[in-house]
């Protein structure tokens, strides 16, 4: 009886022994049937490309001008495509109101002070005559008709239009004899002018997310106009947003432009090529093993004799690598670089080694 039993568990072993060694041979025989894949081992790659994109000419600054005080439009002393300088005047306004408001505060602040002078000088010889209360009020009086009309002098001074800097004026919107309202307490005031600061310009570039965090303030800048007989500018980044446009996931960045003969104008396109150093401490892998269906980016790990396929989000690019922003990869994955069409998720591959030396491939052990 214990003969029997010990017999069949023998059989039974053998039997399962026989069963696996086919198996074992039966996937031999599908990995050596199997097609061949190139694959390549992440690396770290120091990036040396530039970014290649499209900027707008922008004044360096601009701004609508409106009258500070009401009036109507006496004299036009600059035009469209004048060259003006800080405090040039502009445009002369005139108020008949605020010329006789001035006249009567004039005769009032004369009166107000002579009061508060005589009552002064009556309290300091005689002081029975009169009392500090009637001084001091004399002269309250007489600072506040000053204050009025020191305010009253600075609103006719704003009959005044002046350039709040140097630059063109770049549009005029009213005529001789208009009647202009005052821009700080009337939302729909008339402007007068558009003054622009062409000298320098801002050039303008809306950098996509994924070459955002790559710019810095003194990163180089190539500028180039196709309309503009003339060799690329070579500039810094000036300034930084660092926050990106919700709508359009750009970051904007400016250059600033000399532009002393004035050739560039505002509203010109520019090409421009920036250059850019890769993000740190993040693998790459050779251009062809960059994958992209329907818009979905992927790579495929070659596991043992099993091909897998993995998302991966990209960022610079160079003539040879592409970065590896976010997936999930390590630097012993061997990752297929040649035959990613025999490739799919699950699929049985034979992978070879991939090197840049020409004629040299190696088993993948």
């Amino acid at each position: 009886m214990k003969f029997n039993q010990t017999y069949r568990f023998l059989l039974v072993s053998v039997l399962i022994l026989l069963s696996c060694e086919n198996e074992k041979k039966d996937e031999k025989q599908e990995t050596r049937n199997a097609p061949v894949v190139l694959v390549a081992y992440p690396e770290q790659h120091v990036f040396d490309a530039a970014l290649q994109i499209t900027g707008t000419a922008r004044p360096n600054q601009m701004v609508t001008l409106y009258a500070m005080t009401n009036g109507y439009l006496k004299q036009l002393r600059a035009d469209i495509g004048d060259f003006v300088k800080e405090g040039d005047v502009l445009a002369s306004l005139e108020n008949p109101e605020l010329l006789r408001e001035k006249e009567s505060l004039e005769a009032e602040l004369k009166a107000k002070q002579s009061i508060a002078e005589r009552l002064n000088g009556i309290y300091k010889k005689t002081p029975q005559l009169t009392s500090l209360a009637d001084v001091e009020k004399a002269q309250a009086e007489f600072e506040s008709a000053s204050a009025h009309w020191e305010a009253l002098h600075m609103q006719i001074a704003y009959l005044q239009v002046k350039a709040p800097f140097a630059g063109v004026i770049s549009n005029r919107f009213v005529d001789k004899g208009a009647v202009i309202q005052s821009g700080l307490n009337n939302s729909n005031a008339m402007p007068l002018f558009e003054i622009q600061d062409l000298q320098p310009l801002r050039l303008v570039i809306d950098v996509p997310e994924t070459d955002a965090v790559l710019m810095d303030k003194g990163t180089l800048a190539s500028v180039s106009f196709p309309e503009l007989p003339h060799p690329p500018f070579q500039a810094t980044i000036s300034r930084i947003a660092y926050g990106l446009d919700a709508t359009t996931r750009t970051m904007k960045v400016e250059v600033d432009l000399p532009n002393k003969d004035l050739k560039i104008r505002p509203g010109m396109y520019a090409k421009v090529e920036m250059q850019r150093s890769g993000h740190k401490d993040v693998l790459s892998v050779v251009n062809e093993a960059i994958g992209n269906v329907k818009g979905q980016t992927f790579v495929y790990v070659v596991e043992g004799s099993i091909a897998r396929k993995v998302e991966v989000k990209t960022g610079v690019r160079d003539a040879n690598y592409t970065e590896l922003l976010e997936a999930a990869i390590q630097p012993t994955d061997s990752i297929v670089v040649k035959g990613k069409e025999f490739c799919s998720d699950g699929a049985v591959v034979r992978a070879k080694l991939f090197t840049t030396k020409v004629g040299y491939t190696d088993e993948k052990k």
